[in-house]
């Protein structure tokens, strides 16, 4: 981590409950750093609107934290919140199907695995929870990627490496927003070994209460061939239960 990222975190680690206001020469000596030091850690953070300061009846600036911080806690709350009321519906689904079932969000420029549920059965899927992927690369990361508002989404494509993990991964832009457009139509995502060879994902949209698209839920499955009966099972059972969850996260079409 970068030097002065991290004497950052540490500023915002010193406000408490108990300490919720403080001024420069606290935060100074708090941290041990020289008030030159603190005051520019503090006037970045400020900035970005993590920090605010206030002028308080003796003269002396006291810096709480700010309205971002906020921001960010509820988002990280509504994730948390998705994947508690999307477990039980997932351990159904898995048991119905008996195949592996992920609950997949979007940060920043990945998707990652937030929860998983798996089979007895031998199983040669690598993931985990946790796990990170690039956008482009099967059918949670593109399915999040797809529902991702138009502006946000382009400037996502800016920067996307279309980096390839096997024969079958997208590595033209042209074709990967045709592939977007074609799950927004469709309203679910498909893929066939793009990340790891041999591997079928089908992924739907979980709504907010806002009708934003916050996670996907999705089902892998080992092997090669793939009845096409099966696959519209999951696909139906998939867009089922997400409107389930989808209800229960407040969403109302």
């Amino acid at each position: 981590m970068n030097q002065s990222v991290g004497k950052a975190l540490k500023l915002l680690g010193l406000f408490t409950a108990e300490r919720s206001r403080l001024s420069l020469a606290d935060v100074a000596r708090s941290s041990g750093l020289s008030k030159p030091t603190a005051y520019r850690l503090l006037k970045a953070l400020e900035e970005e609107g993590f920090l605010v300061r206030n002028q308080v009846d003796h003269g002396d600036k006291q810096y709480q934290l700010g309205l971002r911080l906020l921001e960010l806690g509820n988002l990280v709350a509504e994730q948390l919140e998705v994947r508690k009321i999307a477990l039980p519906y997932m351990e159904r689904l898995r048991d119905e199907l008996n195949e592996v079932v992920h609950l997949v969000i979007r940060e920043r420029s990945e998707a990652v695995y937030v929860e998983r549920v798996v089979t007895d059965r031998p199983m040669r899927l690598f993931t985990r929870i946790g796990l990170r992927t690039p956008l482009h690369v099967g059918s949670a990361p593109r399915l999040l990627l797809a529902y991702t508002p138009e502006p946000e989404r382009e400037a996502l494509l800016q920067q996307i490496k279309l980096e390839r993990f096997t024969d079958e991964t997208i590595t033209e832009i042209d074709k990967l927003q045709r592939v977007l457009a074609e799950i927004r139509e469709r309203g679910y995502a498909i893929s066939f070994g793009e990340n790891v060879a041999g591997t079928l994902g089908v992924s739907t949209p979980i709504r907010d209460h806002s009708g934003s698209v916050v996670a996907s839920l999705t089902i892998a499955v080992p092997g090669d061939h793939f009845p096409e009966e099966r696959i519209q099972l999951f696909i139906v059972r998939l867009k089922e239960t997400a409107e389930e969850i989808s209800r229960r996260c407040g969403y109302a079409p």
